[in-house]
């Protein structure tokens, strides 16, 4: 009887375990999702300085988040992004040049999309937003259009193309 109820013990702290660990990497990943949009809403301004800032504070935001609070199937999938997304906004933060900060962007914003996808860690709902001028997508906190891509010149140019709901 003692042998069970150890068991049975042992599996109960198994899961409280993973369960603040799945409520550790949201938390965490709530600051990189954060980073992420004041870098598309940036762009969205049409000012380069602006987006050189927020994609430093992303930048610095990855690199931040510790690999201890992911499960072992989260710390696979991170990994696997990890340094793309490191680079894509070390790229856009170098530079202040907007055209060459939204092309990079890209790639960064599809890549994005593909870890919070595989992750489910967004606790907010997250829409996947495409522009057909651009021929390029972004991630938004709201369903309104506000593109990255051209700012003001085309600020509503999109669709949304899915959304992410809320993982809480």
């Amino acid at each position: 009887m003692k042998t069970i109820i150890f068991i049975i013990f042992l599996s109960a702290i198994g899961y409280v375990q993973s369960a603040f660990s799945q409520d550790t990497s949201k938390q965490a990943l709530q600051m990189v999702i954060t980073d992420y949009l004041n870098l598309k809403n940036a762009l969205t301004k049409d000012n380069g300085d602006t987006v050189l800032t927020a994609a430093n504070s992303l930048s610095a935001e990855f690199i931040n988040v510790p690999l201890e609070i992911f499960s072992t199937d989260q710390k696979k999938i991170w990994l696997q992004y990890y340094d793309v997304l490191t680079k894509k906004a070390s790229s856009i933060g170098s530079t202040n040049d907007i055209s060459k900060q939204r092309e990079q962007f890209k790639d960064l914003s599809s890549n994005f999309y593909d870890m919070l996808k595989e992750m489910e860690v967004n606790t907010i709902d997250l829409f996947y937003q495409y522009c057909p001028m651009a021929d390029a997508y972004w991630i938004s906190e709201k369903s309104k259009i506000a593109n990255p891509y051209y700012g003001k010149k085309m600020l509503t140019c999109g669709s949304t193309k899915e959304t992410l709901k809320a993982n809480k």
